[in-house]
This record gives C-alpha cells, sequence and structure tokens, in this order.
C-alpha cells in the first residue's frame, strides 16, 4: 500500500499553535481513516495534524442543547404570552413603549381565557383591566369587602396574612406569573383573608366582583376552574382537613349537644351565639359559659374523651364547622403547636372564669375589648358583635338613642348601624321576604365580619324585620322613656 507523504512540519506546528484554546477538544478527538481505506501514519507529528484538522472542521458548537434546555423549563413552568422582563434589582431592564401596550393587554386575554377555560372570549370585554404598579403597592388589603381577581403578567405579588398574636405579617405564598390570587374571595363573598403587595414593579389583569359574577351567570363553568386554580395552591393536608370539616345551621333554642353525649367533635363558632347550661343533681339549671364568633366549643372533652360536661344550645341563629376528633388528632400529630395553642387558650377561659366567681370588678362589667386588647375570656359580654335595640312604644325616639350609641361605640371598633329602611336600599325592596332568606343571612353575615359591632335597629312593630333583630342578637337593649 502506497503511504501518504509526511506533513510539513511548519504547517502542523502553525496549525497546533493556532489551536490552542482548543487543546480540551484536542485531546478527546480522534484520528479517522483517510479516504481509499488507507491507513495514517503512525508519527507524532500526523497525529497531532490529523486531530487539529478534525477539531477545526467539527468545531462549530451546536446550541441545540442549551435550546431543548430552555423549551424544557418553558414548558415546566409556563408563563404568559407576553412578558415584561425586569432585571435582578427590582428595576424594569426595557421601557416598553405605550405601542406595546395594547399588544400585551391582548396577548394576557389570552393567557386568562386559557387558564379559567372561558368558552366565549367576548365576555372579557369590558370586564378587564390592565394595573401596572410600583415596587411596594398594596394592591389588596386584609378585611377588604370589595375584592378582585388578580392575574399576573409580570413581576411578583406576594400574599402575606396577619396571624394570632403577632405584629407582623406571614408571607402565605408569592403569586408569579400566569397565576391568579383573590379568587377564593370573590367566588365565597367572603372578605379577604390576606393582604396583597408587590414588592418590585409589576404589572397584572384585574376582575371585579361584579364582573365576574356577571360572566358567572352567562358561563356558570367558569366557577370549577377558578375553583380548581384555589384547589391546586392548596397542601393536601388543607384539603382533608377541608373535607373533613361539616358546616352546620343551629336554630334559635337548638342543642348543638346535651349532657352526657359521646365527645366525638370540636366545634368552631362561626357566627352566632352559644350558651351551656349544666343540669345540677337537684334538677336545677346553671349557666356556665357563653360562646362567640371564633371560639371553640368542646375541646376539653374531645381532648380528654370524657362525655358531654354540659348542654350547648343556640341563643341565636348560628353558624359552627364541626371538626371531628379523628381530624384533630391528625393536626395534632402533623402540628404540635396547635396543643400548645390550646392549652393557653383553655388557661385564658380557666382563669376568666375563676375572676368572675371571685367577684372581679372587671369581670362584671360590659368589658367589650378594644381592637389593641386581648378578650376578657371570663366575661360572657366580651365578645358581643350585634347589638338589637327595641322600643317599649312607638313614643320610644329610638332612631336618635340608636346614632348616640353607634357614636359612642365607636370608641371601641367600627360599629354599623342597621334598620328596615338601610336593608331595602342595599339590597332592594324584597329583601326582607322570605324567598330571600339565605341571601340576607350571608349578607349579615358579611357585615359581622367587617364591623366590630353590628345594631340592629328594630321596628316600632313586630314585623319581619323585629323578629330578625331578635334573631340576630347577642345582645338585646329594650329602650324606654
Amino acid at each position: 500500500e502506497e503511504e501518504l507523504p509526511p506533513p510539513d512540519t511548519e504547517a502542523v506546528r502553525s496549525v497546533v499553535c493556532d489551536g490552542a484554546s482548543f487543546r480540551k477538544s484536542r485531546s478527546l478527538s480522534m484520528p479517522t481513516e483517510s479516504t481509499g481505506g488507507a491507513v495514517p501514519s503512525s508519527s507524532d507529528l500526523s497525529m497531532a495534524y490529523e486531530r487539529a484538522r478534525v477539531t477545526i472542521e467539527e468545531m462549530p458548537p451546536s446550541p441545540v442543547t442549551h435550546k431543548s434546555i430552555l423549551k424544557k423549563s418553558v414548558t415546566m413552568q409556563p408563563a404568559p404570552s407576553a412578558v415584561i422582563h425586569y432585571t435582578d434589582n427590582g428595576g424594569r431592564s426595557d421601557h416598553v413603549p405605550p405601542s406595546k401596550v395594547s399588544a400585551i393587554f391582548q396577548a394576557a386575554k389570552s393567557d386568562l381565557l386559557r387558564l379559567i377555560q372561558l368558552q366565549e372570549p367576548s365576555l372579557l370585554e369590558g370586564r378587564v383591566t390592565l394595573h401596572q404598579v410600583k415596587a411596594g403597592t398594596v394592591v389588596a388589603r386584609q378585611g377588604d369587602q370589595d375584592v378582585s381577581v388578580q392575574f399576573v403578567i409580570s413581576g411578583l405579588l406576594h400574599v402575606y396574612q396577619r396571624m394570632i398574636d403577632r405584629e407582623e405579617d406571614t408571607c402565605l405564598f408569592v403569586t408569579h406569573p400566569g397565576e391568579l390570587v383573590g379568587q377564593l374571595a370573590v367566588l365565597t363573598g367572603e372578605p379577604l383573608i390576606f393582604t396583597v403587595r408587590a414588592l418590585r414593579d409589576c404589572s397584572f389583569l384585574s376582575i371585579s366582583k361584579t364582573h365576574f359574577y356577571e360572566m358567572m351567570r352567562i358561563e356558570p363553568s367558569v366557577v370549577l376552574s377558578v375553583a380548581h386554580t384555589v384547589v391546586r395552591r392548596m397542601s393536601s393536608f388543607v384539603r382533608q382537613i377541608d373535607f373533613a370539616l361539616d358546616w352546620m345551621a343551629v336554630e334559635a333554642g337548638r342543642a348543638v349537644y346535651r349532657q352526657g353525649d359521646r365527645s366525638d367533635s370540636t366545634y368552631i363558632v362561626l357566627t352566632g351565639r352559644l350558651r351551656s347550661v349544666i343540669m345540677k343533681d337537684d334538677g336545677k339549671k346553671e349557666l356556665t359559659a357563653e360562646y362567640g364568633r371564633g371560639d371553640l366549643i368542646g375541646v376539653v372533652e374531645a381532648l380528654t374523651h370524657q362525655p358531654r360536661a354540659t348542654t350547648v344550645h343556640a341563643v341565636r341563629d348560628s353558624e359552627l364547622a364541626k371538626l371531628p376528633e379523628g381530624a384533630l388528632s391528625s393536626i395534632k400529630r402533623r402540628y404540635p403547636q396547635v396543643v400548645t395553642r390550646l392549652i393557653h387558650l383553655l388557661g385564658q377561659k380557666i382563669l376568666g372564669t375563676l375572676q368572675q366567681v371571685n367577684g372581679s370588678l372587671h369581670a362584671r362589667g360590659l368589658a367589650l375589648h378594644t381592637p389593641s386588647s386581648k378578650w376578657d375570656v371570663g366575661n360572657p359580654a366580651s365578645n358581643l358583635s350585634t347589638v338589637s335595640i327595641l322600643p317599649v312604644s312607638e313614643d320610644v325616639p329610638l332612631t336618635a338613642f340608636a346614632l348616640e350609641l353607634q357614636h359612642a361605640l365607636g370608641a371601641i371598633g367600627l360599629t354599623l348601624l342597621l334598620t328596615s329602611d338601610i336593608i331595602k336600599q342595599r339590597l332592594g325592596s324584597a329583601a326582607l321576604d322570605s324567598v330571600h332568606e339565605y341571601r340576607l343571612s350571608s349578607w349579615l353575615g358579611q357585615q359581622e365580619d367587617i364591623h366590630r359591632i353590628v345594631l340592629y335597629q328594630s321596628d316600632s312593630t313586630l314585623t319581619p324585620w323585629t323578629q330578625r333583630c331578635i334573631r340576630q342578637a347577642d345582645c338585646i337593649l329594650i329602650v324606654g322613656l
């Protein structure tokens, strides 16, 4: 076989020097066979020449690997099709001209349509607004009643909540581009349970509760899609507890449980008022406690597995959340600090009861707590939230008295005065009809959530509104001349 001529020494040296930056690639290159099946020379210079030649011919890097990685990243974390980019220090890295705002708006609406699975795109027309806020802006506050759904386009929205016995807010989660926030309050009609804040410049779409209800009436299936976005954010543990909880509506005078019953659950007062009574051996009944919004009922018996020590009945129409014994045990195992909190609450309750028995002046008074003070847990009147005002006759200037009382209670907290005329103005002339019972009860419950005290001024005669005032009352004031 004819051997290839040896390569020029100077040419090889030049190639090796020019390819110095590719040493690592050359060390991995392999000599190739010449055309015609000839085997290259075994000399070191020939091997170096072949390696250098192969490296130079095959060196152009392929961006395919990096491109596929980016594609996977986008697939795993989908983002809106129109995104304003930000730098690491929180500022915008590029200025979006006004001509592009419309394109961003339309692209974001398309992403929102896909997320909530709205079949009719025209439903968004006139119901969606684009907002661009600066860093530090509070988008919504905990307790707000006029809520809306936000769809993040760019930036981040941090969600905070004020915890019990803590001065600072706790960050619950962060809303990224392509995600919704505020939808739970819109779906339930309840006040917002957290504060939404932009820690850097942010853009988002907003749908008000009124506009969302308009869309819901035309296309009811949108509720399921939006609710699914809420469920996906919840942990499996929260979903299990939510599944275990039962909602109960107890009419005034009805018993929740009776003395001697098996303790299989704990109750949480959502709205209303309940009273605990113990039956003595001589047949007499003795009042032991009263429970208002946020109180726990029957927790001691549930923790100790003892029969019910008292009978608990509703003083007014009430709503309760029933927590089964198994769910409470699961919470204790998962979060032992809950037991510490329960012990603290029970200790406060026992201490307050002892103060009341000893005749403490503070325990005997109408010690309505201020927002900055602790509740007097031993005083049954300490957590009153609704007061009904009834006149003994038509001659009583009830309106003037109610306005004076509202002004005085304003020192304690936000106070609302409701009359039959105010109800008809806000909810319609037929709001007090029996067919609107659930709507009225839900609206009154929301007002009790927002305000520290709600005053119900009754009519001068026994009308349906007067009966409602009596049913809603934690406390009844009878006003005479």
